[in-house]
């Protein structure tokens, strides 16, 4: 495998720490104390901004003001008096409060200026990034123990002043380390920064916001492609295993482009979906499987349209205090997906392109020709008959096929990319393009994506930021039938003997065998699957005063999904139909509107309120049809206009609709004492009449030991966090409408139409619910070389929905109830280690452990529900789900 990386321009994509500093500058003191960040401004207008922060009106004489006198200043938790020593520092002028009024005058001729200093000391520098030098804009530099600071422009320089040489210059900036350096006789500074892989400040992505990693209070894992970026994968999902607690992933099949089983903390229901929820970018979209001919479990990935490369960062919330938020969906755990975004830097252009190859690591070890013919024979004497196969025979074989051989082969994936990204202040950027070509490692499979992604973001003033983004796929799956099929290459190759050739003389595929020549499967047969898709969408944030802002996006999820299937009468199927053909097509759309206000306020010294509400509003729709066709006049033809037979044929359309309200609450204690409660009240026409709406409140408390006084012996512990939660979440992934009394179109009666019913209504149906209780800690030592996480948690689901069989004297054989009770616990560690660190290594660790145990705890009646699928899966009270039950009898 190799890999080409290939940068344009002076750039690097950064964290902007300007953008946080500013997110968060309406959180100050309506007493005394407050924030201000002042960047290149003439000194009215600096003037003009504290006043603004102090409550006060300023009145202003321009005879006392220079053009050249301009302003920088970046302070926190300042007073009036400390910010206007900052601004008016090195003038000759001075001020006072009349009233509600702040007065700048000249100072007198016998006065002194307003900060007496001796000889200014000027240091200047250059800031970049270590990992390729690109200079880093947005990174705080101040002096150790002030407010006094500056932060790096676009090119990644900076100026700063001091009177003293003994002081020590910090440079901070979020996702890289900090650097501390004194001044001493240095003047010039060249500083570089390194990412910080496990940084305490982070910035993690969280529901409907993002929050510092040192004060979450709920079950939170994170996961940066970036991370895996030398490894190609054509689903981001895929790159999850092992590497996230709680998460287990399982590949459905070996299908290029086929979904993959997704479970965070196990299974919580028994017939409602158990696949978690995505979140693109703030908005909910489409998942679960929307093929109509059926490949035996070759579903379709949620995310497989999405490009990994596009791809910031993935959130997995796992506990009811991160997912309550997303209420009726959350027990299945929630997935949080942002997509990269432009910086306010020149513009980079960045290419990259990976080849590797795939192969079955370990096959069968299947009888050849000699070894089959011996145990045919063994076969036929132990039944009392003569052997079929002479020693000649078996000595000699005319025949010795591999059919495994001869359906595996070394599947090559290729994958180009080409992204340009950046912007001003006002405005910034993301574009990206890929193209992935992978092929499968069966014969007859492959998986072709092309896709392009557009991020903008414009600062109209001060107060109003308005952004959008699109992205589009087209994609193409060529797929064979899997091993719950007797069509299949693969269950075929494994059944038929070596003593088959692949072909007959005159080069036709040889169909003598028991079972259907797997290679002509492959080859012959056309299974595709073409899909479009569209995600799209435009927000808005407007603060409306200090503190409280107000956000909405309205996006869109169009699928248009197309399915052609050919069995020509080249194959064993397709020879007994004459030709065998389907075509199907599906077009879904999800529609999803969310609004929030936000407030942020601290009345006191270290006690901080975050407040949000919020409502949501989501529309599915889904429409479908299907044909089958048989009798074509040759192999040639393939479409279902050249069927003389259509045998089947049928279209739907499927709607419904969520609104939700939720809202959460946030309180922080000296950044020691965390607190959080959040709910919602969701609706949805999936439920009964009497249960249209359900409510999931959740609770989260934790408490950081490590700020406290009498750790502060304890030097190597870097963080020490006790955190608990308890809330509930639902889950409404079950047959939809099952809650009304249907009725079908096709009761035709004696050539007149006529319908007849096909459901019993059930008004007082509702949500599955989970009760869930997590505790954990977290616990970073020795300058975060090591990073332990650790949790306990219990889920408890009550009012299962299922089909509970009734009388067919009825009419029906079954009705949907909420029955049944099941539980889930585990427990989840993940350690990771910095094994070497220093400007030419990082060496780095990560182990996972998750175990998860489920138990059925109530069926309805005690009955179990036995027969699932092939096999004899099994679920019955006392067990865990899918157990696998096996019977023998003696005589």
């Amino acid at each position: 495998m190799f890999k080409i990386n290939t940068d344009c321009h002076e750039a690097h994509s950064v964290i902007d720490f300007a953008a946080v500093v500013q997110l968060h500058a309406g959180v100050y003191s309506q007493q005394t104390r407050f924030d201000l960040n002042i960047q290149q401004q003439p000194l009215p207008e600096a003037v003009q901004q504290v006043a603004e922060k102090a409550d006060l009106l300023f009145l202003l004489n321009n005879e006392l003001f220079k053009p050249e006198q301009i302003v920088s200043a970046q302070l926190s938790n300042v007073n009036l008096d400390e910010a206007m020593q900052v601004v008016l520092k090195g003038t000759s002028l001075t001020y006072s409060v009349v009233e509600n009024y702040l007065v700048v005058k000249s100072l007198p001729e016998q006065a002194s200026p307003l900060i007496q200093k001796p000889e200014e000391i000027v240091l200047t520098g250059k800031v970049t990034a270590r990992e390729d030098g690109m200079p880093l804009p947005g990174v705080n530099v101040f002096f150790k123990g002030t407010t006094i600071g500056t932060v790096t422009d676009i090119d990644g320089l900076f100026t700063l002043s001091t009177s003293s040489n003994d002081r020590i210059i910090v440079f901070s900036l979020v996702g890289m380390k900090t650097v501390e350096m004194p001044v001493g006789e240095q003047r010039v500074f060249d500083v570089q920064l390194a990412s910080d892989l496990v940084g305490l400040d982070e910035i993690v992505v969280v529901g409907f916001g993002t929050e510092s990693r040192k004060l979450l209070t709920g079950s939170v894992s994170d996961f940066k492609p970036s991370n895996v970026e030398e490894v190609p994968v054509a689903n981001l999902d895929v790159a999850l295993q092992g590497r996230v607690t709680g998460v287990q992933v399982t590949q459905n099949s070996g299908t290029p482009g086929g979904g993959v089983s997704v479970r965070i903390r196990g299974n919580n229901s028994i017939s409602a979906d158990n696949q978690p929820l995505y979140v693109v970018d703030g908005v909910p979209v489409l998942s679960g499987d929307f093929s109509q001919i059926g490949y035996s479990g070759q579903t379709i990935s949620a995310i497989s349209d999405i490009n990994p490369n596009d791809i910031e960062s993935m959130t997995i919330l796992k506990d009811a205090a991160a997912t309550a938020l997303y209420g009726a969906r959350a027990s299945r755990g929630v997935v949080l997906i942002t997509t990269k975004r432009g910086n306010k830097q020149k513009t980079r252009f960045q290419f990259n392109t990976s080849t590797g190859v795939q192969q079955v690591a370990k096959t069968l070890d299947m009888l050849d020709a000699p070894e089959w013919m011996i145990y045919r024979n063994e076969q036929k004497v132990n039944e009392g008959a003569p052997p079929i196969f002479s020693d000649e025979d078996i000595t000699n074989p005319k025949v010795n096929t591999n059919w495994l051989d001869e359906v595996f082969r070394t599947g090559i994936m290729s994958n180009y990319e080409l992204s340009a990204s950046g912007g001003n202040e006002k405005t910034t950027f993301f574009l990206s393009g890929s193209y992935l070509d992978e092929e499968g490692v069966l014969i007859g499979t492959d998986y072709n994506r092309l896709s392009g992604r557009l991020n903008i973001d414009h600062q109209v003033n001060e107060r109003l930021k308005i952004g959008a983004g699109v992205s589009l796929s087209s994609s193409l799956n060529n797929r064979v039938e899997g091993d719950q099929s007797l069509n299949g290459p693969l269950p075929n190759a494994i059944s038929l003997p070596a003593i088959y050739p692949v072909y007959n003389e005159d080069g036709t595929y040889n169909e003598d065998g028991p079972y259907a020549n797997p290679v002509a499967i492959a080859n012959e047969a056309v299974n595709e699957l073409r899909n479009i898709r569209t995600l799209a969408n435009v927000f808005a944030n407007y603060f409306i005063t200090d503190g409280l802002s107000f956000e909405t996006k309205w996006a869109i999820d169009y699928l248009n999904l197309e399915e052609h299937s050919y069995d020509p009468v080249t194959t064993r199927q397709g020879k007994k139909y004459n030709g065998l053909g389907f075509d199907a097509n599906t077009r879904a759309s999800n529609f999803n509107t969310y609004n929030l206000l936000r407030y942020e306020k601290s009345w006191v010294e270290n006690h901080t309120f975050e407040g949000m509400l919020g409502y949501s509003y989501e529309r599915f729709f889904d429409k479908r049809s299907f044909l089958r066709g048989t009798d074509f006049p040759n192999e040639y033809f393939q479409y279902l206009t050249s069927a003389a037979n259509i045998t089947e044929a049928s279209s739907s359309v499927v709607e419904d609709r969520t609104n939700s309200y939720f809202g959460r609450i946030k309180y922080n204690i000296n950044n020691r004492y965390l607190f959080t409660a959040s709910a919602r009240y969701d609706g949805s026409s999936n439920f009964g009449a009497n249960n249209k709406y359900g409510f999931f409140p959740a609770f989260a408390a934790a408490w950081r030991i490590s700020e406290e006084s009498f750790m502060d012996q304890l030097t190597f512990i870097d963080e020490l966090k006790f955190r608990g939660s308890y809330g509930y979440t639902g889950n409404d992934k079950i047959s939809r409408f099952a809650s009304l009394s249907l009725f079908d179109g096709r009761g035709n009666y004696n050539r007149q139409p006529g319908i007849y019913p096909i459901q019993m209504p059930n008004p007082d149906l509702k949500w599955e619910t989970s009760r869930q209780l997590d505790i954990g800690f977290d616990l970073t030592i020795w300058d975060s070389r090591l990073n332990l996480n650790v949790d306990y948690y219990y889920s408890l689901t009550s009012d299962l929905l299922l089909a509970r069989p009734i009388p067919p004297s009825s009419g029906f054989t079954s009705v949907w109830e909420n029955i049944g009770e099941m539980e889930n616990r585990g427990l989840e560690v993940a350690l990771q280690t910095t094994n070497i660190r220093n400007d030419k290594l990082e060496w780095t660790s990560t182990l996972t452990i998750t175990a998860n145990k489920n138990k059925v705890l109530k069926l309805y009646n005690g009955q179990p529900i036995d027969n699932i699928g092939r096999g004899s899966n099994y679920i019955g009270e006392g067990e865990p789900l899918y157990f696998l039950r096996i019977s023998f009898a003696w005589c």
